[in-house]
C-alpha cells in the first residue's frame, strides 16, 4: 500500500512482546504462509483483509489463516 510505512518484521514484534504484557495484534502483510510466525513471535493476533478479500475463494483463505494462527497456539 502508497500509504504503509515499511515492515518491521517479527523480530520487532518479539521484542515488543518481551518486554510489555500488553496484548498485540499485528497488521500489515499477514498471510496464511506467516501467520502462524507472527503469533509465536508474540502476536495475540492478527488482522488481515488483503489476505482474504483478494482471494479466489475467500472461505478457503479465512479457514487457512484460523489454521495457521490456531497452529502458533499449539
Amino acid at each position: 500500500k502508497a500509504d504503509a510505512g515499511p515492515a518491521t518484521g517479527v523480530e520487532l514484534l518479539t521484542e515488543l512482546a518481551r518486554r510489555y504484557t500488553t496484548p498485540l495484534v499485528a497488521i500489515g502483510g499477514i498471510t496464511a504462509e506467516n501467520a502462524t510466525e507472527v503469533v509465536r513471535a508474540g502476536a495475540c493476533g492478527v488482522a488481515v483483509i488483503t489476505a482474504v478479500v483478494y482471494a479466489e475463494d475467500i472461505t478457503a483463505a479465512s479457514r487457512q489463516l484460523r489454521l495457521a494462527v490456531d497452529t502458533a497456539r499449539t
